[in-house]
This record gives structure tokens, C-alpha cells and sequence, in this order.
């Protein structure tokens, strides 16, 4: 049989206090309302239920066989509402999520981002850790990493966060001296110690040929060269995640509209998979979400 609605509440109170005192005016005292409230809730439901819950005796009330094979249902339903309800007021505790992160995306965007997530989950307390090459991630016990690489691990897979394109960026006082990429070769070039998607790979990418070189500065972190690039020391190789504030608010400029495809992208990583926690899982898809189109 279908059921398309249920009783309300105040009857169903009302059919268990009474059911539990044998009266309606015990009920009723302790659910501070009239005697004749109790009694007309009591029939609301008898008429609802279309059986009589109590036979009515001059100085007390007898259950009938369908009340006293009711109440347990009643009864439990309002420990499950009261127990359910006490969850959720009572004080959460705090989770503790352990992060490790690329040392230059962990600077250049999840810190200036990573408020948002704690507003969202106030009750996650973060313990973020950096790395620079996916050898450091060896022996983590992180329950989330965000790595930099082409997403060939062999302990781990991760989704990636975008496609990055690589472009030249340098200060703006710097960026007035070129007008074609041939004058990069009058400036100092910072170079990254280990990255594939170097000066090189830009050139052949963008159809250049290859006259940069090695000259230059070496960095083993984009935190290194694109601070030294805004202090005007150089040109140097960048992408959108680690620049996209930097190009809006005029720190640094994309002096060519010459963009490559990179290779290395940064990936969110589960390392312990459907092991993984509730609050692990929470902000590896609060990071995919802030990069539509991965």
C-alpha cells in the first residue's frame, strides 16, 4: 500500500505521551498544552489511521492492539529525529587535511585562493606543505597533492587542472624595449634548472628559430625567476596560473602574443584513492572546480 502522506508531528507526540502515561491529562501536562488538545490530536490521528489507538475508560486509557503495535514505530522515529538533530548542532571537530603542493602554485595561487575553501568548510584545519619536483612527494602521507609534471606517475594518477600555454613575461619597463622576439636576445633570459618546456621548446613551438640559447640566469623555481623578472632582471617563461594576477594588475607583461602548448601541467592528486578522507576528496574538487575546462 502507498503511503502519500504522513501524520504530523504533534500528533504522533501526542499519541506517544499519552500512550506512555495511559492519559491525556498526564500527556498534556507534559507537553505543556489542554487536556483537550491532547484528546483531539489523539482522534485526528485515529481518524487518519482509521483504527481507534486507545479504548477511553473512566479514570485511565487502555491501549488497543494497534496502538501498542504503533508505539515502538513512533517512539523510534522520534530517536532517530532527536539523535539526528543532536548531530547536528552539537560542535564539530575539527578535520585536519595534509596538502602538499608544487612550491610555485602553492604561492602564486592556492594561497591567494586558498581562503575561499576555508570559508566554505571552516571546520577543515589545513596543514600545506611544498615540493618542488615529483621526487619530493615520495614517502608523503598527504591526503591531497598538487603535482607539476605530465601526469605519468607511476604510484599515483591525477586530473588536470587546465592546459597551461607558456608565453615570455617581464616588467613593464622592459617589455617597451621589444617590439619582435629577435630583441629578446639584447635581455637577460632567467631560465628554470630541469623544466623541459624551456626557451627552446618555446621557440620551436611558436615557430621560432632556436637563437636564445643558455645564457642567462638559472632558477629551481618559478617563485625565483618570476621575482627577479618583476624586479626588471630579465625576461623569463610563465603560464596563466603562475601569472594571471601579475599580467592583470601591470607587475608583469606578455610583451608577445606567442603562446605554447606546455607539457608539464600541474595535477591534483588523490595518493590513497577510494581510501582517501571525506576532507580530502572535499577540497581535491574544490580545486578541479576553480579550473573549468581541465
Amino acid at each position: 500500500m502507498e503511503i502519500r502522506e504522513l501524520p504530523p508531528l504533534n500528533w504522533l507526540r501526542s499519541f506517544e505521551a499519552a500512550a506512555r502515561h495511559l492519559s491525556f491529562t498526564a500527556a498534556a501536562e507534559e507537553l505543556l498544552i489542554t487536556q483537550s488538545a491532547v484528546s483531539q490530536q489523539v482522534k485526528l490521528l485515529e481518524h487518519f489511521l482509521g483504527q481507534p489507538l486507545f479504548l477511553r475508560r473512566p479514570r485511565r486509557l487502555q491501549m488497543t492492539d494497534v496502538a501498542r503495535n504503533y508505539l515502538p514505530t513512533v517512539i523510534n522515529a522520534f530517536r532517530i529525529l532527536r539523535d539526528g538533530t543532536g548531530e547536528f548542532l552539537a560542535p564539530r571537530e575539527e578535520s585536519v587535511l595534509e596538502i602538499k603542493a608544487n612550491t610555485a602554485f602553492s604561492v602564486f595561487w592556492l594561497l591567494p585562493n586558498l581562503g575561499k575553501f576555508t570559508e566554505a568548510f571552516p571546520d577543515v584545519r589545513i596543514h600545506l606543505s611544498t615540493a618542488f619536483w615529483s621526487s619530493d612527494f615520495a614517502g608523503s602521507n598527504a591526503g591531497v597533492e598538487i603535482r607539476y609534471g605530465r601526469g605519468e606517475w607511476d604510484d599515483v594518477s591525477g586530473t588536470r587542472l587546465r592546459q597551461e600555454v607558456i608565453y615570455p613575461v617581464c616588467a613593464p619597463e622592459i617589455a617597451e624595449r621589444l617590439h619582435s622576439p629577435d630583441d629578446l636576445l639584447d635581455e637577460t633570459r632567467l631560465h628554470l634548472i630541469h623544466l623541459a618546456d624551456d626557451w627552446a621548446f618555446w621557440e620551436k613551438s611558436v615557430g621560432l628559430p632556436n637563437r636564445i640559447g643558455t645564457d642567462g640566469h638559472y632558477f629551481n623555481t618559478f617563485v625565483l625567476a618570476l621575482d627577479m623578472a618583476k624586479r626588471g632582471q630579465g625576461v623569463t617563461l610563465g603560464h596563466d596560473t603562475l601569472c594571471a594576477d601579475f599580467l592583470a594588475n601591470g607587475d608583469l607583461v606578455k610583451p608577445f602574443d606567442l603562446l605554447a602548448e606546455a607539457r608539464d601541467n600541474y595535477y591534483a592528486v588523490l595518493p590513497h584513492g577510494e581510501r582517501s578522507s571525506p576532507e580530502a576528496r572535499l577540497f581535491h574538487n574544490w580545486v578541479i572546480n576553480h579550473f573549468p575546462g581541465a
